[in-house]
Order: structure tokens, then C-alpha cells, then sequence
């Protein structure tokens, strides 16, 4: 019991921070999504309800933590009876709860991660509202660019060595070479191996996992068995390769955003992204002039049709105007009014 009594006695400082969109509203909740995306922060918003010695707050990356404490951990809560709610932090198994009988907080990194009577919640990076909202003096002309240069996360260069293997980065920095194509586990393997020593199996295992902990987002293709990798931080992209390809980073940046909706999102050689659920398709032509993305909307009309796509979205930087054509409405928006439309 010395390792949970050194942490009930030296409690984390638990401040309130920025509000998010998402906050967590009761315990018995299993709090989901990538590092640094601010799981801490919106604990320490919920715990802030309660004294510092009703709290019991373990961190299981804690250098200092041994897991084999949490055995104990029963026996020290009925001694510790002014603790009212317990948050175990970074949790990456499943774990046994039995003969705790106060509120729990639970947070992990890992999507596959199900704990029997707990409430899901995912929290994401912020979005572009979110990024405004927490830079107050930030002009409208130039939150775009600074945004881009930004990104999601925030993660530097020591970060993402401190975060990821060796096999990892490699597989990351083919994927920023290669955002928005239809990727080839295969191809890429060939390509690793000439660079690192390692084995197919490992490669799909490690994609698997950089896609289990929100690190990488796999775009399926409608009909085909095709695939686009994307990143869950649209800035990874700029942190991995020199290469610009502006209209692949936009493309992200877009996709980002309709994580938002909560739905499976597809792609098909007509649309960047789609979403069948709601039947609303979107297209990422940042430069395109209004005329030329009118002639656009005539050649793929005749899918959004098939699809019954109702609602298409060209999101450009800066022209805008919408217009229907055989009851398919089209919106021509900036991606800044577009991400704060919704």
C-alpha cells in the first residue's frame, strides 16, 4: 500500500483549464483518445467538484507506479474512507474492479478497450472552433495558416521519438510521403524493409496499433477493397516528410473535422469523402475557381444520383456560393466558414 499512499498524499494539482466540446458529466465513465489530446484536462475539469483528499488519482505511466499495487487497492479505499471517486489514467488493459464500491473514472489511448458497465466517451484533438476559441487575439484573416502550422496536437519532433518505435516513425513517414493515396500494405512493406529490418507481420501489427490509438485513420473505399491512410493530426504530415502537397494536407484537415460527425466516412473517385449515413458528400478543391467547380458538380451528379447524395460540399479558402441542380444542393464554402457551420 506505500505506492497508493504516496499518490493519495501527493495529489496532482487538479486546475481548472479550457472548456472542450465534450465534458464528462457523471463517473463510471471510460474516457477514449489519442495522447496529448487533453483526457487530463477534462478529468481534472470533472474532479475539480470534489477535495483534494476525496480523490484518488493514479497515473499507471507513472514512473514511479507498480502495477502490482492496484491488488491493494480494495483494502486501502475502505481504510481511506474520506476518498469519494477514484481515476485510474492511462489504463491499456482491461482491468478488474470487483470490491470497489465508489465512483471511477477510467482513461485510455486504446479503441479496442471495453470495460463492462462503463460509458464510452471520446475526446478528440480540438477542431477549428475549439483552436479560435483558445486563441482569443487570433484574427479571422490568419487562423487558416496559423492553424495549419499549429495543427491538432501540438507534438514536437522529441515527442513523437519519445512516443513511437523505430518501425513506427519509418511506417508514419511513408504514410506523410503518401497521405490521401490508396495505400498497399504490401508496397509499403517492401519499402520499410530496404530501410529497417523487420517483417510483414510486424508491419500490419503496428498499423493495426497506430490505428487502435488514434494515431492514423483509414479511409475505406465504397465499393472496392481500397484504402486511404490519413493522420489523426493533420500537422503529422509537415512533422514527417519536406514534400508539400498542399491539397493532400487540406484533404486531412477536412477529414479531420468530419470526425466530428461520428460516422464511418468513404471515399470514391468522385468524392474526397462521403458520409452514407447522412448522405453528404464532400470535395476538397481549395484552388479551383467557381466555374470550374461548377463543371464539376455537372460530371458527378449523375453518382450523387446513384448514392442519393443530396448535399455536396465543395470546401475551397475562399470562394463561396451554393446552387441546386436537379434537387442536389451545392455549397461552395472556406473551409473556415464550413468547419464552424456545424
Amino acid at each position: 500500500m506505500r505506492i497508493l499512499n504516496f499518490f493519495y498524499e501527493n495529489p496532482h494539482k487538479f486546475e481548472l483549464a479550457y472548456e472542450r466540446k465534450v465534458k464528462i458529466t457523471s463517473a463510471y465513465t471510460l474516457l477514449k483518445g489519442p495522447k496529448y489530446c487533453g483526457k487530463k484536462t477534462l478529468i481534472f475539469n470533472y474532479l475539480s467538484q470534489f477535495k483534494s483528499d476525496e480523490i484518488l488519482f493514479l497515473d499507471l505511466k507513472d514512473l514511479r507506479f507498480e502495477e502490482e499495487s492496484l491488488n491493494n487497492l480494495p483494502s486501502f479505499l475502505q481504510k481511506n474512507i474520506k476518498i469519494k471517486i477514484l481515476c485510474l489514467y492511462n489504463l491499456e488493459n482491461h482491468i478488474s474492479l470487483k470490491n470497489i464500491n465508489i465512483p471511477i473514472i477510467l482513461s485510455t489511448n486504446k479503441k479496442d478497450l471495453k470495460i463492462e458497465g462503463f460509458q464510452e466517451l471520446e475526446l478528440d484533438y480540438f477542431d477549428f472552433e475549439e483552436f479560435l476559441s483558445m486563441s482569443k487575439n487570433i484574427t479571422s484573416n490568419h487562423s487558416l495558416g496559423l492553424f495549419l502550422n499549429y495543427g491538432r496536437s501540438n507534438l514536437n519532433n522529441q515527442m513523437l521519438r519519445d512516443n513511437f518505435t523505430a518501425l513506427e516513425l519509418e511506417i508514419l513517414k511513408y504514410l506523410a510521403y503518401n497521405l490521401g493515396n490508396q495505400i498497399s500494405i504490401t508496397k509499403l512493406f517492401q519499402n520499410l524493409k530496404n530501410k529497417i529490418k523487420t517483417s510483414k507481420d510486424s508491419v500490419y501489427k503496428s498499423i493495426k496499433k497506430l490505428e487502435n490509438e488514434y494515431v492514423i485513420y483509414k479511409v475505406e473505399h465504397d465499393s472496392k477493397a481500397l484504402k486511404k491512410i490519413y493522420f489523426q493530426d493533420f500537422a503529422f504530415k509537415n512533422s514527417f516528410c519536406i514534400e508539400k502537397d498542399f491539397k493532400k494536407l487540406f484533404e486531412n484537415l477536412i477529414l479531420n473535422e468530419l470526425f466530428k460527425f461520428k460516422e464511418d466516412i468513404y471515399f470514391n473517385k468522385f468524392f474526397t469523402f462521403y458520409l452514407k449515413k447522412s448522405k453528404i458528400a464532400f470535395i476538397a478543391s481549395p484552388t479551383l475557381d467557381i466555374d470550374l467547380l461548377k463543371l464539376k458538380a455537372k460530371k458527378i451528379l449523375p453518382k450523387a444520383l446513384e448514392l442519393d447524395i443530396f448535399h455536396i460540399f465543395f470546401i475551397t479558402l475562399s470562394n463561396e456560393e451554393n446552387f441546386f441542380e436537379q434537387g442536389v444542393k451545392f455549397e461552395i464554402l472556406p473551409f473556415d466558414k464550413w468547419a464552424l457551420s456545424f
